[in-house]
């Protein structure tokens, strides 16, 4: 706190903000994808040739992604509002209505390719910067910003192994803790890579073996 005595009045403007978020009233979702759709051609949410998604379902690639970036987007929705505005953005696309459960949806969400999702943050980050101009850069320079934190995983073997718990912590009665280093750019305030680690690594170590990867993510 010493060496950053401002972090006190910007914590309050923080909590403010997030209190404006869970208060106001956010776009529909037939409104979210009207803004953001420009940013992410339509051709990069199209079907899978084969896997989960290869079958045009209800709950289709393209559906889901918009669904669950809407959800993202709001401060604390619940998969209920979400199906909801799913169902609400169908209607209006007089197309066949999803499930009222919320099982198809969580389970469409978790096969979402990892794959595809990448390539979607990939292109809105290099578009992004090649639309900023010149005089918006810092000294003329594209800077990046880091940042660190923890947080915990899903509590499955692969993930204990990769990222154990603290020792202090009795077997079975918590959740992997993992690092996380991720850069932002300076000029866009896009999150535009990221690595994780053992909740033990150091920041300096994440931050190295970061920056000795062209494209980290």
């Amino acid at each position: 706190m010493d060496a950053t005595p401002d972090f006190p009045l910007w914590a309050g403007q923080f909590a403010r903000q997030m209190h404006r978020l869970r208060t106001t009233p956010s776009e529909a979702l037939h409104q979210f994808e009207t803004l953001f759709g420009p940013w992410i051609g339509s051709h990069r949410l199209a079907q899978e040739d084969q896997g989960p998604y290869s079958r045009d379902r209800r709950w289709n690639l393209r559906l889901v992604f918009w669904t669950f970036l809407w959800q993202v987007a709001q401060a604390g929705a619940s998969c209920r509002e979400a199906i909801r505005q799913a169902q609400a953005l169908c209607q209006l696309q007089h197309r066949a209505l999803p499930p009222d459960q919320n099982s198809p949806y969580c389970q469409a969400r978790v096969k979402l390719p990892i794959e595809r999702l990448d390539e979607i943050h990939r292109a809105v980050v290099r578009d992004s910067e090649a639309a900023v101009a010149h005089k918006d850069l810092w000294c003329g320079r594209r800077v990046q910003v880091v940042d660190a934190s923890t947080t915990v995983a899903p509590d499955t073997r692969a993930n204990q192994k990769a990222f154990p718990q603290q020792r202090s912590q009795r077997p079975g009665c918590g959740f992997p803790i993992l690092r996380l280093i991720g850069f932002f750019s300076l000029a866009t305030g896009l999150f535009t890579a990221w690595m994780t680690g053992p909740w033990q690594s150091h920041d300096l170590v994440l931050l190295q073996s970061t920056l000795a990867v062209p494209s980290a993510r």
